[in-house]
């Protein structure tokens, strides 16, 4: 990879910059209209700022010539932290669009705020994918033994690890005991939460196995084999999570106009289904591996 000035015309270094600028606009918007108050906020904020330094003095070693001279330990090169930074940063400030834009404030839609607050929200996602095509553009100087999240499978996998912990994140976010002594919602809201989690362990520990360089999957191998079987139960697993999930938000007509457990659970059905959709298309990556 180019280092010193040649690397600001480069297309790893227009891609760095890029993320550089939409991680600056977005944290700056969010300091502008203040909305950095209560734990979610101020995590979002810092995951925007936090992820903006670090990728400034990676371009600064760049463009510098500083990254030809570090040496590092191990297997892991400069150029290998580069892409660890850039992949980890997809999903740090993916969740934290999504985090934020579920906690949208109420504003009235005429004010500079509202206008302000829809700009960061728009220019958070922006940075997250900014990330994923800089991680994607360096994936062929990804170390060695975690070279699996910069294949299609190891993304897919990713993405679906992210979304079945937002599902049933959102389901205890918004109220896990809202059902009181009803009977049927109280069996159907515990299921939903136990198949959640159950699918998303196991399917977290065959991630961690393929990321440590521990299992190496192809067609023939056991662990293909049940990896594919549990794409499909998980289908199952997440899609029926959410059928009972949707039956007993308690939630109708105008209260998702009304309340933000509403606006919670609502996504959370939506995000479950997605998932088992995803789990779809990872069975078929599997079968065609």
């Amino acid at each position: 990879m180019e280092n010193g000035p040649k690397y600001a015309i480069s297309k790893e270094g227009i891609i760095k910059l890029i993320v550089i600028a939409f991680g600056c606009v977005t944290f700056a918007l969010l300091a502008d209209v203040g909305y950095t108050n209560g734990t979610r906020m101020r995590w979002v904020f810092a995951a925007f700022i936090i992820s903006f330094a670090i990728s400034v003095l990676f371009y600064i070693f760049r463009i510098t010539g500083l990254a030809s001279k570090i040496s590092t330990c191990g297997p892991c090169t400069f150029d290998g932290f580069d892409f660890l930074w850039s992949w980890f940063s997809t999903i740090w400030c993916l969740a934290a669009a999504v985090s934020f834009a579920l906690a949208f404030p109420r504003v009235h839609p005429q004010s500079r705020w509202h206008s302000e607050l829809i700009a960061a929200v728009i220019f958070a996602f922006l940075t997250g994918i900014a990330y994923a095509v800089e991680a994607y553009i360096l994936k062929d100087k990804a170390p060695a033994n975690v070279g699996y999240i910069a294949t299609r499978n190891g993304w897919l996998k990713t993405v679906i690890v992210a979304l079945g912990a937002a599902a049933f994140g959102l389901l205890v976010d918004s109220g896990y005991s809202w059902c009181g002594r009803n009977g049927p919602c109280n069996a159907g809201v515990t299921f939903a939460l136990a198949a959640y989690i159950v699918g998303w362990g196991i399917t977290v520990i065959i991630w961690l196995l393929h990321i440590s360089g521990l299992v190496q999957g192809n067609r023939q191998s056991n662990l293909n084999k049940f990896e594919f079987i549990w794409s499909i139960v998980c289908v199952l697993l997440f899609w029926s999570a959410s059928v009972c999930f949707a039956v007993y938000m308690v939630c109708r007509g105008n209260d998702f106009q009304k309340y933000r457990q509403c606006h919670l659970r609502l996504a959370g059905v939506i995000i479950g289904f997605v998932t088992g959709v995803l789990y779809i298309i990872d069975a078929v990556f599997l079968k065609r591996a």
